[in-house]
């Protein structure tokens, strides 16, 4: 039992990680995918921005990344509610639900990042959180499935 307390720590830690993740992106979003914005379209965004023809898709971009933000977020909490709920008993759902939204989340970020070439410091931060999966999910691994 002390393996399912150790991995649910990891998966509310991972769950808070999610839940600031997608706050960031909802209120400094603008920072963060600055350089995004120009692995996108080779155009700095200030100068993209600046243009009146081009500005609605410079807004557009952010607005994208906003609605992102809000739905990571949920992730997180809803992350957070099952490790405290159900992960934390040890119900083998749980660790089913786990792996999907830990995988979803992270596959995505850094499949996306691969597929834009981009392979700055946020690479980093997706990293991070998807070892934060694997050892939340695979440290408990034998309290969810052992045979009874």
């Amino acid at each position: 039992m002390e393996k399912l307390k150790l991995g649910t720590f990891f998966i509310n830690f991972m769950g808070c990680y999610i839940l600031l993740m997608g706050i960031l992106m909802i209120f400094v979003t603008e920072i963060m995918f600055i350089s995004d914005f120009g692995w996108h379209t080779g155009i700095e965004y200030s100068e993209y921005y600046a243009n009146p023809s081009t500005r609605i898709f410079a807004e557009i971009f952010i607005l994208q990344k906003k609605v992102m933000g809000f739905i990571l977020s949920s992730v997180g909490v809803l992350v957070l509610f099952i490790a405290k709920m159900n992960y934390s008993k040890g119900d083998k759902w749980a660790w089913y639900f786990i792996l999907i939204a830990g995988a979803l989340v992270w596959g995505t970020f850094i499949g996306y990042k691969i597929l834009i070439g981009y392979f700055g410091g946020s690479m980093i931060t997706f990293i991070v959180g998807a070892a934060l999966l694997i050892v939340g999910l695979f440290i408990p691994f034998k309290d969810f499935f052992r045979n009874e």
